[in-house]
């Protein structure tokens, strides 16, 4: 009996013991789950709505005026999101569909989903729904960072300050475990697979450690001498074969150019052009094709000073100011055709 008795307090005992430390498990998995859509789903309250229906109410057929109205408060948590993202550099991480529409989104599985389909609008953090308006009932659900209920009528005046609050905590995870090294590692999988040049011939490298102006000028013709060049391609293909092929092309070997209303022969080895794209990006010709064509207007060039000062003068500067275009013409000498 007394050893039966024993056995029995043991037992208790060592249930209580194993209680305490599955109860301390729990807590300590709350505290470091890293995501904060789990964590916060054993804490706070979400909810489930019969009028926010699955269907939608409005498609491409309707007028727009009927629900670009209800985007407004949601248009506020798009926009902090995505600049957000952009300053943080973690756009990889994410689906972004922010171009012209009325459906937008920004999404990281299992973690976030800001969305807004055509008046419907809703912030899921994790499996929570936080905040949806209704397109059918022109309603607003919100459940605050308190876990606090409110439902009231449209309007666009809402104050969206505990949603972005929200949505910034989820954002901040996501940038804490962003790896960037993931998609280092993809992109240079993509690389392997992609056309790469190992070799030419004929082709010249543009010069970069010239001192160089840009010069307005008419062009008047190609010589008659063309270069003709080969590049040679490779790549790996996904089954970790080999690829290879070769490309032809060809350039003239030097343009006639009208500057300050005298005529030059430029050759293509010298020239250089730099475009300005949007963004204030810059694309450096790289001589493989022709530097200019048969245009109707001005066109630009990058000519080293040594080659201005030999072939223009040391003066050159006061030399290049461009002729117009009517005085350009009258330069261009006809053919006579003589009759049969």
């Amino acid at each position: 009996m007394t050893n039966n008795r024993f056995f029995h307090i043991a037992v208790i005992i060592l249930w209580i013991l194993a209680g305490a430390y599955f109860v301390d498990c729990l807590f300590r998995t709350l505290e470091n789950l890293e995501l904060i859509g789990a964590s916060m789903l054993a804490i706070k309250p979400s909810f489930t709505i019969s009028n926010l229906r699955d269907n939608r109410r409005y498609s491409n057929s309707d007028r727009l005026r009927n629900y670009v109205g209800l985007h407004t408060p949601i248009y506020r948590v798009l926009n902090h999101a995505q600049k957000f993202i952009l300053a943080k550099g973690i756009s990889r991480d994410f689906d972004i569909h922010m171009n012209r529409g009325q459906q937008k989104w920004i999404y990281r599985e299992g973690v976030l989903n800001i969305r807004l389909d055509r008046g419907y609008s809703e912030v899921v953090i994790g499996a929570r729904r936080i905040f949806a308006i209704s397109e059918w009932t022109r309603m607003i659900y919100h459940i605050d960072a308190s876990g606090v209920w409110h439902e009231t009528e449209y309007t666009t005046d809402y104050d969206m300050t505990d949603v972005i609050a929200q949505v910034s905590e989820a954002l901040e995870v996501i940038a804490q475990h962003y790896n960037a090294e993931k998609y280092d590692a993809i992109d240079e999988r993509k690389a392997r697979q992609e056309w790469f040049c190992y070799g030419a011939d004929n082709l010249g490298v543009v010069n970069d450690k010239w001192d160089r102006v840009t010069i307005q000028l008419w062009h008047k013709r190609d010589s008659k001498k063309s270069v003709e060049w080969t590049k040679y391609w490779g790549r790996e293909t996904p089954s970790g074969a080999k690829e290879y092929k070769t490309t032809t092309g060809s350039h003239p070997s030097a343009y006639l150019v009208n500057i300050g209303g005298k005529e030059y022969w430029v050759p293509h080895s010298i020239c250089s052009r730099t475009t300005a794209l949007h963004g204030g990006r810059q694309v450096r010709h790289d001589g493989a094709d022709r530097f200019l064509g048969f245009q109707m207007h001005l066109q630009q060039l990058d000519l080293p000073v040594w080659w201005l000062e030999k072939s223009v003068g040391l003066d050159w500067s006061d030399k290049v100011e461009p002729i117009g275009r009517s005085e350009f013409f009258k330069t261009i000498k006809r053919k006579r055709r003589w009759r049969r």
